[in-house]
């Protein structure tokens, strides 16, 4: 049934309007923009709407509604679903706000909505929901104007103004999405469902959540255990203000954090404490495998920025490698002699096409190597892009992992677009990449450990 609401053959936009400023008008052009099917507005006022001919009611409709999304305040939703549900609708993602976050009031009010949802075995997204985003069929029902760029990465969010702030920031670092959820009260679809569906999404590659509080957290635990595909939560609520505020928010019920913490790590999920890392990591998940175990190398033309990354990774519990003497040797004839060859490698700001490939090649082919940690510091006297065009094509040779750090900001664009290009991910500074690859480590011993069954999905790039 979540099919009828992210891959409908047709939809109902109930409270549409033909000004954009209002939501029924903002949605209702986002979903003609890419949207192929039928899209049939509703307002018993207009006669006309952007261009189609408008409906009093749902049920003037004379052709089959497969979804509605319904934008009508609190006091006119329980008999607009009513009509949806006569009509033979199947899904609902309903905007609407006004319910269990307001008081007791608006918790009576979802408690009936949710009655006639069921009644008519509909399913529905929301209450309290900035709406959906399916890149796969290029369906937007939602407010968010500036779409990212197809990718693999879908993301499940219990904030809508948050949910609109990082669709905005993921096509300034350049990721790719899949879907974007907003889901809002959660009074009918929640976490579990949605994790359940987007596991059997073969366009879903990376599940990245934003979490207020569970309502089914047995089930969503159970259900987790089960997905192969990269979990990453960003559960907030942690202190006693914070939940507060959660449910002021969206109603939820925070809940004891420790139990979140032992329980995600009972189910394999990833728990992050910034949103920063949550898609660092997902970009990550999206561009690279798995590495086989946890053993990394890192190479830098500056020292320091390699001492913040060995730094990060004993903090994360990520071993810094001794090489092996095949590798020291052929290390000791690359670099210059003033330059350090063990591990990490600092090239003294030596920077060439020609060293880096040589390096990176050196590294990846060491058995005791499992990733490498790639960074540039840049400067007035380099170039950003030979060594970025160096990883790009070792990593088109080798199927180890290789996180990229292009550092100075202005003058690392080339270099930075290159990786980019080749579904390499970046990251700014040498604690974001670390932190990136201990997901992907973390993530492997998941599937070793804890998650049930033995088929392992390969990672897909964004």
């Amino acid at each position: 049934m979540l099919s009828s609401i992210f891959e409908p053959e047709s939809i109902a936009v109930i409270g549409a309007s033909s000004n954009e400023m209002k939501w029924g008008g903002r949605i209702l052009k986002n979903i003609l923009s890419g949207f192929r099917g039928p899209v049939y507005p509703v307002n018993p006022k207009e006669a006309n709407i952007q261009g189609l001919t408008t409906y009093s009611s749902i049920l003037d409709i004379p052709y089959d509604v497969e979804m509605a999304v319904v934008t009508v305040p609190a006091s006119s939703v329980l008999p607009v679903v009513e009509e949806c549900g006569e009509k033979g609708v199947k899904g609902l993602v309903m905007i609407s706000a006004g319910f269990s976050e307001t008081g007791s009031a608006g918790a009576e009010l979802e408690k009936k909505l949710v009655s006639i949802v069921r009644k008519y075995g509909m399913r529905m997204i929301g209450p309290n929901t900035l709406g959906i985003i399916n890149k796969s069929v290029d369906l937007n029902a939602s407010i968010i104007g500036r779409l990212p760029s197809p990718g693999s990465i879908s993301f499940i969010t219990q904030s809508g103004t948050l949910g609109l702030a990082l669709a905005d920031w993921t096509i300034d670092m350049g990721l790719g999405l899949c879907k974007v959820i907003s889901i809002g009260n959660k009074a009918d679809i929640d976490d579990t469902d949605l994790i359940e569906y987007l596991n059997n999404d073969p366009s879903t590659g990376v599940i990245a959540m934003y979490v207020e509080g569970l309502k089914r957290g047995r089930d969503f635990i159970q259900a987790a255990r089960r997905i192969k595909k990269p979990v990453i939560v960003l559960k907030t609520g942690r202190s006693k203000k914070g939940a507060r505020a959660v449910f002021s928010h969206t109603g939820s019920i925070a809940g004891s954090d420790e139990i979140y913490s032992a329980a995600f790590r009972q189910a394999g999920v990833l728990r992050v404490d910034t949103i920063e890392e949550v898609f660092d990591a997902a970009l990550a998940f999206s561009c690279q495998p798995l590495p086989r175990r946890n053993n990394v190398a890192i190479l830098s033309n500056g020292g320091g920025a390699s001492i913040v990354a060995s730094d990060e990774c004993e903090r994360q519990g990520i071993n810094i490698v001794d090489f092996t003497e095949e590798t020291r040797k052929k290390i000791k004839d690359i670099l210059p002699e003033y330059a350090s060859s063990s591990n990490p490698i600092d090239t003294a700001g030596t920077v060439s096409y020609k060293l880096y490939r040589e390096m990176i090649n050196a590294l990846l082919i060491d058995q005791n190597v499992d990733a490498l940690i790639v960074i540039y510091v840049h400067s007035p006297m380099t170039n950003a892009r030979p060594p970025a065009d160096a990883v790009l094509e070792m990593k088109q040779r080798n199927h180890k992992p290789i996180i990229a750090c292009w550092m100075g900001g202005a003058g690392t664009e080339e270099g930075i677009n290159i990786l980019k290009s080749g579904c390499l991910p970046n990251y700014s500074v040498p604690e974001r990449a670390v932190r990136a690859l201990a997901a992907l480590i973390k993530h492997r011993e998941f599937l070793e450990r804890v998650k049930i069954g033995d088929d392992v999905p390969a990672q897909r790039c964004a």
